[in-house]
């Protein structure tokens, strides 16, 4: 459990509700995506990715217009009412008459759901790595990522006792209360960012102010940014191999489920109860595990911890690729990016400026992230004819790379991390 100082409290508790009510209406909607996933064949589900990533290639400039135009408290408004008026949208649409229309909404849905789950949580840790300094972030993110796990945890269970109750369309009705309700407690998070200052104030941090936008520039900014910062490439780097490795999962998982489950509900069940156990996982490893690693290992061994996990899954696939070893090393290695990764990836961006913490990281959560998506989906669909086993031991050393990638962009942070408190307290 992580210690609070004086000041805190009340902000880490309404930046883990805020993130606890994003992450329900996430997952509840998310079972839907990966039965959509399975209906189709690779070649379509690489298309479906590919879509994705131009998607959030159209969105960056968009997004960054947003920035530069709007506060940061508005720019929290705006980007979620957006998205609760995309879910009333759906709902029209999959209520259509017409098939067409039904399977082009279902294509689209697809698409967006990846979109809705990556944007939205890049702007929620977009605004803390701009509230928290690193110091306040290597304690306090890990607890704050809980909340978010018992919201997905909510929101998989709510999924998977309704699963059978309800068509795709009326689950869209279900995120759009939690999504206000998130913004209630962003909102309020604001009104405490001079008191979460000043809880931090023996590190020289200096004060946010919220009346003003967030960063200035055009959006071109956010690229030449990534390009000219050897920090921000390492980060793009080990966010791809977060991703190849994570999509490479989910080809084999769309594989190995589509051939052992034939009917769409027992999928959507099954997807679900994968989300539950990897969320009460999740939980134990963001609430006893995060703060402890993050303080007293460093962020570099957060960062390790999921490519050895990767090591290990890949390995056991390699030799028995069944339903019951997949479903063990999807739970583990999303239990472990989630509870440990996302904490420790989130605090790479308390050293960087604040343009960086909004433009450069929408860019790289959003472009980068579905690229490397694009690039494995690929891949896989290149490489499938190896089989399996051929596949997952091509993979080992790229893991291991990564690996390495991961304690060198650690032990950067850590670097960054020392010289801005000197200079701070100078």
């Amino acid at each position: 459990m992580p210690r609070l100082n004086k000041g805190e409290g009340v902000s880490v508790l309404l930046a883990t509700a805020w993130l606890f009510f994003l992450l329900l209406g996430y997952f509840v909607i998310r079972p839907v995506r990966e039965t959509l996933g399975s209906l189709v064949d690779s070649d379509d589900l690489k298309q479906l990715f590919y879509a994705s990533f131009l998607t959030m290639l159209a969105a960056v400039p968009a997004y960054g217009f947003l920035v530069n135009s709007l506060s940061r408290r508005w720019l929290v408004r705006v980007v979620y009412q957006a998205f609760a008026l995309c879910l009333v949208g759906f709902w029209v649409f999959l209520r259509s008459e017409s098939e067409v229309v039904q399977a082009w909404a279902a294509w689209v849905l697809f698409v967006w759901i990846s979109f809705f789950g990556v944007f939205a949580t890049t702007v929620f840790w977009s605004v803390l790595a701009d509230l928290f300094s690193s110091r306040q972030a290597k304690r306090l993110f890990g607890f704050i990522a809980a909340g978010g796990t018992v919201g997905a945890l909510v929101g998989s269970l709510l999924t998977s006792q309704l699963a059978q109750l309800l068509t795709k369309e009326q689950f869209m009705l279900l995120p759009i209360v939690v999504i206000e309700l998130g913004l209630l407690c962003a909102w309020m998070l604001e009104k405490q960012a001079a008191v979460l200052t000043q809880a931090d104030s023996q590190s020289g941090v200096v004060e946010v102010e919220t009346t003003v936008p967030p960063a200035r520039g055009g959006w071109l900014s956010a690229v030449t940014h990534v390009f000219r910062s050897r920090y921000l490439q390492f980060i793009c780097i080990f966010i791809f191999f977060v991703q190849f490795c994570g999509t490479q999962m989910y080809f084999e998982q769309a594989a190995i489920v589509k051939a052992a489950l034939p009917e769409e509900s027992d999928r959507t069940q099954l997807f679900a109860n994968i989300d539950l156990a990897t969320q009460v996982l999740t939980l134990v490893a963001q609430v006893f595990l995060a703060s402890f690693i993050l303080r007293f290992g460093g962020v570099a061994v957060a960062l390790m911890v999921l490519p050895a996990i990767y090591l290990c899954s890949f390995s056991a696939l390699a030799f028995n690729s069944s339903l019951q070893v997949m479903v063990v090393a999807v739970v583990i290695g999303r239990s472990a990016g989630y509870g440990i990764t996302v904490p420790a990836r989130e605090v790479l961006f308390t050293v960087v400026k604040r343009e960086d913490k909004y433009k450069s990281k929408g860019f790289i959560d959003t472009v980068v992230l579905r690229g490397s998506d694009a690039a494995s989906a690929s891949a896989f669909t290149g490489l499938e004819g190896l089989g399996l086993r051929a596949l997952n031991l091509c993979l080992l050393p790229i893991v291991a790379i990564w690996l390495f990638v991961s304690w060198r962009l650690g032990r950067y942070q850590e670097a960054l991390a020392e010289t801005q408190e000197a200079t701070t307290k100078e």
